[in-house]
This record gives structure tokens, C-alpha cells and sequence, in this order.
């Protein structure tokens, strides 16, 4: 068997405590360089961890022969530019989503993987919790029958706060946002279950328009949306309303319903959950289709957490790294792919589109 992969991971609060419990839980990786702007934070994980080598940035992993993959946790601007010279220089690629802060950057990234004969992961989660997969499995059966419309609500107070610094998220030219940064995740599930968009329209707002610039504490305007709406249109004619927003004074958590024939699917968490775990699905059979078919779609369905041991992020992100490591082996995976995340780009280019 081949030695563990030896991996490098670049960022700072995902990076350290998101990324790197995920990568040192899978044996087929041995994480052995972190990188990251906030020097003590990153030297104090290394050392935590017993990671042998620190760097303050990317740049000295592409000329670095011992590393041979790349696990990348930076705004998406930034995110595109490191990809590209990695794959490049021969690493294999685990990427944040989105892949970058706009279309152009993504399919570069892809260009870059393809063209070294590169593997790349793109870290869409939601798809990898049971309750997820459940949902996929039972719309997908045909059980219910054909879907008629759907609703999803993501709604959270963690930027409401005016106080909070103006930094990337807030600069959607850098990535930042509620659609870069939330609906993604929205439109990688919502097309991995259902299929391809027909058409969309879009509207954003700013919910808290300025925020105080560390250090100066001058007003900044926000340029990136905290909230955002979308009427969706996926295939065959499914209309799907998709609500997000981070500012909210009252969080209401992560639900997604959908009308079939013979009832409502609705899978749904509650603020107070990590926002990969505490998921519930949930069946409302419609009048007169029997006890027999609740039966049936209760007995699919697995209610249940992410491991008890982790933290419901933590472990959708191992599981999108445990198939990571089984695309690198050559072996079938289930992880979310660079053309799955290139859809995702491009139903957001569509998006903004549809709003000009």
C-alpha cells in the first residue's frame, strides 16, 4: 500500500479547525506543513498537532517536493490563483467552495487539474450527511411520485453583528458574500439531488451595509451581499424558492421542503445546531395515500447526527476527504467533483446575470 499522502494545509480558522482534525482522522494522509497569515495561530496548531513544518504563505509548497497534496481553506479570489500554480507545480487539490470568485477563475482551476492530470476535491458537505443522502435516495426512487415544487430556507443571525470588521466576506469581488459563501452549498445539493437549472433570478441585499475597518475603525461600505433570494427553475420544470441570509435579527436554521404527489419531504435543523448537523427528515404523506408508503419512506430514512466524536463540520469535511483518498487510490468515490463545483459557478454566474 502507498505511504499516507503527504499534505499541506493553507488557511486560518477553517484551515486549523476545520481542515485539519479532518485530514489527521483519515489515515490515508499525514499532514505534515500549515500555512497561514496568523503566524502564532498556525505555529501554535502545528505544534499542537506535531506538524513539523510552518509557513506564512502558499508560495514555497509548489516548490516543495515532499508535499504532494494541497488542502486550500483562502478566500476564493486567492484560492483560484494558489490552485492554478499548484496543480501546476504536480499537487493534488483539496478546495474550499466555491472554487473561486467568479467563473473565469473557477474554469482556470479546472484547466490547471485537468492539463497536470491533477485529482481535486471541492468541499461540499451537505451531501455527504445521512440525512442528505436520504432525501436524494427518496426523491430520486420515484416513491413519492413526480416532485411539484420546492422551498429551502437557510437563515442565520452569525453576521448581524455591525461591529464585526470589514474583511473579504465582505468584498464580493474577493469572494465574500452570502451567495459565494452559503447559497453554493444551496445549489450543489439542490443540483446533485434534482439536476440541472432551467432558469433563475436573483435578488440580494445588505443587511448591515458598512462595518469598521480594523485598526482605523472607519465605516467601509460592504460590497457583498448578507442575504439573497433566488426563484429557481430545475429540471423537468421544478420551481424551487431558495431564501439565504446571515444578518437576520431572529435565526431560524437550515430547512429544506419539497412537494411530490403523494406528500412533503422536508429535511431541517435548528439554529442552535452546527450547520452540518441536527438534521431531521421528515415525511407528511398527502390524504389517501396510505399508511403503507409512510411506512416505506420512514423506513429509508435514517435520522440520525454526524458522529458523536466530531463536530457535524468536522465530519462532513472527513467524509469529503475519505472519498478524496479514495479518488487518489483510483478507486470509485462519491466526493464532489470539479465539474460539480463548475456548475455550481455557473448557476451563480446565471444568478448575478439575471439581476443586472
Amino acid at each position: 500500500m502507498k505511504k499516507p499522502w503527504r499534505t499541506a494545509i493553507v488557511g486560518n480558522l477553517q484551515a486549523l479547525n476545520v481542515l485539519l482534525p479532518a485530514f489527521q482522522a483519515v489515515p490515508g494522509f499525514e499532514v505534515t506543513a500549515l500555512c497561514g497569515r496568523n503566524e502564532e495561530a498556525v505555529r501554535g496548531a502545528a505544534a499542537n498537532a506535531g506538524v513539523r513544518k510552518v509557513h506564512q504563505a502558499w508560495e514555497p509548497l509548489a516548490e516543495d517536493p515532499d508535499i504532494e497534496v494541497v488542502a486550500l481553506a483562502l478566500p476564493p479570489l486567492l484560492q483560484s490563483q494558489a490552485a492554478v500554480k499548484l496543480a501546476a507545480a504536480g499537487k493534488h487539490l483539496f478546495c474550499e467552495k466555491p472554487l473561486a470568485a467568479d467563473l473565469t477563475g473557477a474554469q482556470a482551476i479546472a484547466e490547471a487539474v485537468t492539463g497536470h492530470q491533477r485529482v481535486a476535491a471541492v468541499n461540499f458537505g451537505f451531501r455527504m450527511i445521512e440525512a442528505f443522502r436520504d432525501f436524494q435516495a427518496i426523491g430520486q426512487s420515484g416513491i413519492l411520485g413526480a416532485p411539484q415544487f420546492g422551498v429551502v430556507e437557510w437563515l442565520l443571525a452569525t453576521r448581524r453583528n455591525p461591529a464585526l470588521t470589514w474583511n473579504w466576506k465582505s468584498d464580493a469581488r474577493l469572494g465574500g458574500g452570502a451567495l459565494n459563501m452559503m447559497t453554493s452549498h444551496v445549489l450543489d445539493y439542490l443540483g446533485w439531488i434534482f439536476g440541472e437549472m432551467l432558469a433563475v433570478r436573483l435578488q440580494t441585499a445588505a443587511l448591515v451595509p458598512a462595518r469598521p475597518e480594523t485598526g482605523s475603525g472607519r465605516l467601509k461600505p460592504v460590497q457583498a451581499d448578507d442575504s439573497n433570494s433566488l426563484l429557481l427553475t430545475l429540471s423537468p420544470h421544478l420551481p424551487v424558492n431558495v431564501i439565504v441570509s446571515t444578518a437576520l435579527s431572529v435565526a431560524r436554521g437550515h430547512r429544506l421542503r419539497v412537494w411530490f404527489e403523494n406528500g412533503l419531504l422536508e429535511l431541517a435543523n435548528s439554529p442552535d445546531d452546527d450547520f452540518h448537523d441536527g438534521f431531521k427528515l421528515t415525511f407528511y404523506p398527502a390524504k389517501n395515500t396510505g399508511a403503507s408508503l409512510d411506512q416505506e419512506v420512514r423506513r429509508r430514512a435514517a435520522f440520525s447526527h454526524m458522529e458523536a466524536c466530531f463536530p457535524g463540520r468536522i465530519a462532513a469535511s472527513r467524509r469529503v476527504v475519505e472519498e478524496f483518498a479514495l479518488a487518489l487510490a483510483g478507486a470509485a468515490s462519491r466526493m464532489p467533483t470539479l465539474a460539480e463545483a463548475l456548475r455550481v459557478q455557473k448557476w451563480m454566474e446565471r444568478a448575478r446575470l439575471s439581476q443586472a
